[in-house]
């Protein structure tokens, strides 16, 4: 038995529920950044796909890749985007492997709300097994959260990975993550928040940001407020965005 927490959101049905919260909001968010970065006839990994919710941005938006290939432990992904001649789904353990990564040599290596499923005493195995994955000159996206104790951890995210702590948090602190990025030779070229409660920011708003801020609040509601701001918080923000390249 792997000592992981598999389990994975659908944004997609629950705009369909019209239910719009700031984390569903986010997932778009970043699937929409990647869709701004990555150029048409690359190669990219989704490193950790779920059900292929990025593939699917990609291809409805017509930026097709030289190959995308989806990695993950479930074999969940939506079966019209298997038919989709240039991407391809793999099940393996992303921290146990049985292929040799290095032959994607992708472009772009993204890995979102992955490595607080997998366990703290991994995360190292973790960012060997993504850098196998891209080329001398890949960037790495990574999004998971920030652990802020006053908070505590999503349920999900709280389990016994079996490293001896029993059950116990797997999220990482900006700060904590921060450091085994730089470990395990990355360098971060930048860091985005991607959604933000009001009370962790608003003490530390410029004055244009304050202005920024009463001005959205008029027409958004805070859950969009949440993610509109975010980015310019990424240490306060409950979730992150990294983007990193190698060292």
């Amino acid at each position: 038995m792997k000592n992981y927490n598999t389990t994975q959101l659908s944004p997609d049905q629950t705009f369909d529920r019209h239910i719009f919260h700031r984390d569903q909001f986010a997932h778009y968010l970043r699937w929409t950044h990647i869709l701004k970065e990555v150029k048409i006839g690359e190669k990219i990994v989704d490193f950790g796909c779920g059900t292929g919710n990025l593939l699917e941005v990609l291809y409805r938006n017509r930026f097709k890749q030289a190959f995308y290939v989806g990695i993950d432990i479930k074999n969940v992904a939506k079966n019209h985007l298997k038919k989709i001649e240039w991407a391809e789904f793999i099940t393996q353990d992303l921290v146990n492997p049985t292929i040799d990564l290095s032959i994607f040599n992708a472009d772009k290596v993204c890995s979102f709300e992955v490595i607080e499923h997998i366990g703290k005493q991994n995360i190292n195995i973790f960012f060997n097994n993504l850098k196998l994955c891209g080329s001398a000159d890949a960037t790495y996206y990574i999004s998971t959260p920030n652990y802020n104790e006053k908070v505590g951890a999503a349920g999900n995210h709280t389990f016994d990975s079996g490293d001896g702590r029993g059950v116990d948090i797997q999220e990482f602190t900006y700060e904590e993550l921060e450091y085994n990025i730089l470990d395990n030779g990355f360098e971060v070229i930048n860091s985005f928040g991607t959604f933000a409660s009001i009370r962790d920011y608003k003490p530390i708003l410029n004055d244009w940001q304050q202005k920024m801020f009463d001005h959205l609040t008029q027409y958004y509601d805070s859950n969009l407020v949440s993610n509109i701001m975010a980015p310019f918080f990424p240490k306060q923000s409950r979730n992150t965005l990294w983007v990193l390249k190698l060292v």
